[in-house]
């Protein structure tokens, strides 16, 4: 199995284990042609946080740029 398959063999089994079920054939697609099972975790969500929002939710986050950019 090559290093590409082995990480699509891990990435099935943890949407598997996450959803609590198998993935269906549509799913199945999404993973192998984009990495992803749904199109919505493609989706940029930026765009929902106010003006002054950290990452994180909270407004004026002591954190807020660790979050942006070491990930929350």
């Amino acid at each position: 199995m090559g290093k590409g398959t082995n990480r699509l063999f891990t990435a099935q089994k943890y949407y598997e284990s996450a959803l609590g079920r198998p993935l269906n054939e549509s799913e199945q697609d999404n993973l192998n042609k984009y990495g992803v099972v749904s199109a919505s975790e493609m989706e940029d969500h930026d765009d929902e946080l106010a003006p002054g929002q950290c990452i994180c939710g909270a407004f004026e986050c002591n954190d807020s740029y660790a979050h942006w950019t070491s990930g929350y």
